[in-house]
């Protein structure tokens, strides 16, 4: 069982709790980036799609335990975890897009949000790429993992995605529009 859940991840089993010790660790990243977005969520005089950054916080967070338990102790039901963290996250960013889209005044802010978001996403899916058993970049025993670098890099650029997204929600009020510079030209 330990061996069909990590076979597609480069670093090499260790006995113990942590059998991905640089894969478990940096999936703290995910917690960390949700826990951000729970505490921006409740930042008062703040008018940010508050529902949205609590979804996305809670999701981000059921990522990275998800994936630590996955990388860490491998219990067999560690896949489904990892899963169902992954997959409420992608249902929640999409639901948030669809918003943020289907609003005429904050379309524009949205592209501003991908674009926050694609400096962190590129390397991290280069990253995802090279981290793959059977990638000419794949070193099991090696420290470095690029798997772990995914885990950092789209942690990041998700959770910018999400509160840039939610942020965006500010561009379709009426009041103040013209002194936020993300919202200029998209009324």
């Amino acid at each position: 069982m330990v061996l069909a859940l990590a076979e597609s991840d480069c670093e090499r089993l260790h006995p113990g709790w942590l059998a991905q010790p640089a894969n478990a660790v940096s999936s703290l990243a995910y917690v960390a980036v949700g826990a951000w977005l729970l505490r921006q969520s409740r930042r008062s005089g703040v008018d940010l799609d508050r529902p949205g950054l609590i979804a996305a916080g809670f999701a981000m967070v059921g990522v990275g335990l998800g994936s630590l338990t996955y990388h860490g102790p491998q219990p067999g039901w560690a896949s489904l975890v990892h899963d169902v963290g992954v997959w409420s996250l992608a249902v929640v960013i999409i639901v948030q897009q669809l918003r943020v889209l289907s609003r005429p005044a904050t379309r524009g802010a949205a592209v501003i949000a991908w674009r926050s978001a694609a400096p962190w996403m590129a390397p991290a899916l280069a990253a995802y790429v090279a981290g793959r058993a059977g990638s000419r970049f794949c070193h099991p025993s090696s420290l470095w993992q690029f798997h772990g670098l995914w885990h950092l890099l789209s942690a990041v650029a998700l959770g910018l995605l999400v509160y840039r997204s939610a942020d965006a929600t500010k561009c379709g009020r009426a009041t103040g529009v013209s002194r936020r510079p993300h919202c200029r030209g998209f009324r």
